[in-house]
């Protein structure tokens, strides 16, 4: 609210305060503070992209230039982490020897290493070569004169890392007072059994295999750089190839304990611009994850009639006679006003029936936290068996008490876990998509919908025509009839987008099968926003492309970067009409949790803020970038950092 009314303050247009490159005038001095032996030792700081290793050691130490471009005056001694940062800092910029202008004391160290590795030079041959290079170079070099002290100064530029061993099947981590133990003592397999998977990740012969890299950002940036590659953290890696599902518990447990940590007791930390030490203490907010993971991570299962984690038992999901599985079909008018009109509908929805109910609440993290609290532990591991709470899947979801609650802020975080939005974006446009094009294999509308469609809806038009021993299926107001269809794929096959807009689409059409192929996610959320209205545009009734056309305006509008909360609130009561008016076309089958989610996105957002900050593409590209051949799993945390 103070922003709204009073701004930031006046003229503050870099946010150097915040971590922003801060460009001073010409005539201020650019000044470093040097290392702890060495406080006093100022160098110039030089162009940014003048010295590659001085930015190297910026990116290893997740610092910027506007942190080091302060007053030199020293008041407080660098704690011993800040002090291996300006050593580094400080050799990045010393030159070789008096005089040199070709390298530093750091660039010369990291060639050498860059030979040794391309060449497969062993350490004594490194160090031979080393003893001839500083007989030639000029007495006073600064040059390492072995590996194990070249080495000892490149190791803080590396990402070092713990290597915690788990038991197979998920049972337990050697950890902590369990660290010397040699078998599992819950299914009591050897720690150091061979492994006989056969790990290829690589080559026409590779098995598939999944990890899951945990990944860390820090929300106390500015908006264009809490979401860069450069500021976000690979705090652990769970290993495969099956998926840990619920034991992930297990393998978090690391993590659980350094937050804590932070919360509790904090991490010392030095304060560039104050010169001075001071204990940082760190909040998680929340995760965010596809829907399988949000159940792994919550503990309440997001599968089922129950799979909704915001309406949870009080849902009217039901399990379909004929296709088996669960529909949320009767699930929407309740969210609507009291005296709307369709809440009297008995003809266009469930058939016969009224809707007189309202909206189920949302628990606050307190009520939730009493909720699980009454249920007890469970035993981890593959081998444990189907442990199931009472009433599991009639009035409750939960498959276990998550490790996130014992965090002690947990129960009171507003939004603990994202609903992602990109997900559910594409699992949205994908059912559309296929169904209006009648995809064999992937539409809703097949032959066991038909049969639900005349248990559960009023739609004579729809139901199957019985001709002797043959069943005819009449062609839905919602599906295009091949000519449509095959006018729809040659237009996608024309399309350009400008460049980064989106990929070539082109390319991922076939118009003789009438298909599309490997369709992403950022394919889906462009398709989504921009071409459904218009492809549809005058070959479906305009009562269906209407609502098309508003569900796709939904996504458009609820991924904007600016929002206010009149506008969220309209969008939250949209959704639910352009839900219903989808209720009253699609047959029952068509609605599963996907199409359900929507509704609870613009809660979300008021809570959580644009959902650019709380989705998945940052990191499905960095997933991309590291992951090569394997198939990644991603659980994202984002926390706050404060003092």
């Amino acid at each position: 609210m103070h922003l709204l009314t009073k701004g930031f303050m006046e003229d503050y247009m870099c946010w150097y305060a915040h971590g922003e490159l801060f460009i001073p005038d010409e005539s201020m001095e650019e000044q470093v503070v040097g290392s702890t032996s060495s406080a006093s030792n100022m160098h110039e700081v030089e162009n940014e992209n003048s010295n590659p290793y001085r930015n190297m050691v910026m990116d290893a130490m997740r610092m910027s230039e506007a942190n080091v471009r302060e007053c030199p005056i020293v008041e407080e001694e660098p704690n011993a982490d800040a002090a291996r940062f300006f050593d580094l800092l400080r050799d990045s910029d010393e030159p070789l020897w008096d005089g040199c202008t070709n390298h530093s004391k750091l660039s010369a160290v990291a060639q050498v290493f860059t030979i040794k590795s391309d060449h497969g030079l062993s350490e004594a041959g490194y160090d031979k070569i080393i003893e001839w290079a500083i007989s030639i170079l000029p007495k006073g070099n600064r040059l390492k004169e072995n590996f194990y002290a070249a080495k000892s100064m490149m190791k803080p530029l590396g990402l070092g890392y713990q290597k915690i061993d788990i038991c197979p099947n998920f049972c337990m981590l050697y950890y902590l007072e369990n660290a010397e133990m040699t078998e599992c003592m819950t299914c009591g397999h050897s720690r150091y059994k061979p492994r006989t998977d056969e790990f290829n990740p690589f080559g026409s012969f590779a098995a598939p295999y999944s990890c899951w890299p945990v990944i860390l950002t820090v929300y106390n940036l500015p908006p264009g750089m809490c979401m860069r590659p450069e500021f976000m953290f690979l705090s652990m890696v769970i290993p495969g190839p099956s998926s840990p599902g619920r034991n992930i518990d297990v393998c978090l447990r690391p993590l659980i304990d350094e937050l804590t940590q932070l919360w509790s007791s904090g991490a010392l930390t030095y304060d560039i611009s104050m010169k001075q030490n001071f204990v940082m203490r760190a909040a998680l907010m929340w995760t965010i994850n596809d829907f399988p993971a949000y159940g792994m991570v919550s503990g309440w299962s997001t599968h089922g009639k129950l799979a909704c984690p915001y309406c949870m038992e009080n849902n009217k999901a039901f399990i379909l006679t004929n296709g088996g599985k669960a529909s949320f079909f009767y699930c929407h008018r309740r969210f609507l006003p009291h005296n709307h009109r369709y809440r009297k509908n008995r003809k266009n929805f469930f058939v016969g029936r009224v809707e007189n109910d309202v909206a189920p609440p949302r628990l606050s993290g307190e009520e939730l936290f009493d909720v699980v609290s009454e249920y007890g532990e469970i035993v981890f591991g593959l081998q444990s068996g189907k442990q199931k709470f009472p009433g599991f899947g009639l009035t409750h979801n939960w498959v276990k008490r998550s490790i996130f609650w014992e965090l002690p802020y947990w129960k009171t975080n507003l939004l603990r876990h994202n609903l992602d939005v990109m997900h559910i974006e594409k699992n949205v446009f994908e059912n559309i998509f296929n169904t209006v094009m009648d995809v064999k294999g992937k539409t809703k509308d097949n032959i066991k919908a038909r049969l639900d469609v005349a248990l559960f809806c009023n739609r004579k038009n729809m139901e199957l025509v019985c001709n002797g021993s043959r069943v005819a299926k009449p062609r839905a107001s919602f599906v295009l009839d091949k000519n449509a269809q095959l006018l729809v794929y040659k237009w996608l096959k024309s399309l350009r987008f400008p460049d980064g807009h989106a990929s070539n689409i082109s390319r991922l059409v076939n118009t003789e099968e009438c298909r599309l192929y490997g369709m992403k996610s950022h394919d889906c959320h462009v398709f989504m926003q921009t071409l459904i209205p218009l492809a549809f545009r005058d070959l479906l009734p305009k009562g269906i492309w209407d609502a098309l056309t508003e569900i796709s305006h939904f996504f458009r509008d609820i991924c904007s970067s600016k929002l206010n909360v009149d506008h969220i609130e309209r969008l939250e009561k949209n959704i639910v009409e352009t839900i219903c008016k989808l209720e009253m076309i699609f047959p029952p089958s068509f609605f599963n949790s996907m199409e359900h989610l929507p509704v609870h996105l613009p809660f979300e957002v008021k809570v959580g803020g644009p959902v650019q900050y709380k989705w998945m593409y940052p990191f499905e590209r960095l997933d991309i970038t590291v992951a090569m051949t394997f198939i990644i799993k991603c659980f994202y945390f984002y926390f706050n950092v404060f003092n």
